[in-house]
């Protein structure tokens, strides 16, 4: 994920020393034979970039997903059926958050904020890369995963859920990126009912997260944050 090599730093006079870069690599995505993407990732955990981003797109439910294996520089996703694929991207009809409405205790949410920052190890090296999580709702972290790109660490991740059959209804998904509507829309396409993140919203994916009855969290630093969505869901005196 990384590579070393020689570079100049300037700080009043120039020095030669040895810094650390990350490693992008483009990878095809297909869905049985047929291609669905072209996407820039980090070159690891590309099993769960295949089968996540097969699902937070809205191609597939992961109850379709049967096997998925890497061939040179092609992620490839096979279903139980040829026809499993949803033609129209974003829009996973077999999901829908509104039938988990869980409930998040404030206690979980600081849990989460506190431990957020720990063993970002790649972006301490090379200030590089975007990171996602899942958590379960006493806020225990599932995994932690970190990559060039903030889609496809939640790619990842959700994939990561998927490959191990873990029920996402009820689990929390943390990025370190913005959301915009098309990374709340992972959110939906997966099923996962809360998305806290270091970063802010914006109007679409608010508007999207309302209309989808998700919680909302942005600029969860610290000893604050911004709940855009369900804050009545949120259960502050916990």
């Amino acid at each position: 994920m990384i590579k070393k090599l020689s570079v100049v730093v300037w700080k009043g006079t120039p020095e030669i020393k040895e810094d650390y870069i990350c490693i992008e690599r483009d990878y095809n995505i297909f869905i049985n034979n047929k291609r669905i993407s072209k996407i820039i990732a980090s070159p690891e955990n590309l099993k769960e970039l295949g089968v996540g981003h097969a699902v937070a797109e809205g191609y597939l439910n992961g109850v379709e997903v049967k096997d998925t294996h890497i061939e040179d520089n092609n992620i490839v996703v096979n279903t139980y059926t040829s026809n499993s694929m949803n033609n129209e991207t974003n829009s996973c009809k077999s999901y829908n958050i509104n039938k988990t409405p869980v409930k998040l205790p404030l206690s979980t949410i600081l849990n989460i904020m506190k431990d957020m920052p720990r063993d970002k190890k790649i972006w301490e090296l090379t200030g590089c890369t975007h990171w996602a999580c899942i958590y379960n709702l006493k806020g225990d972290k599932i995994v932690s995963i970190e990559d060039i790109g903030r889609h496809s660490a939640v790619d990842k991740v959700i994939g990561y859920g998927i490959l191990r059959g873990i029920d996402l209804r009820d689990k929390i998904l943390i990025s370190s990126g913005r959301q915009p509507y098309m990374m709340v829309n992972k959110a939906i396409n997966a099923n996962i009912p809360v998305i806290i993140s270091k970063s802010p919203s914006m109007d679409r994916g608010v508007e999207l997260a309302r209309k989808n009855n998700l919680i909302l969290i942005g600029f969860a630093r610290e000893s604050r944050f911004t709940v855009y969505s369900s804050h009545e869901r949120i259960l502050f005196n916990q």
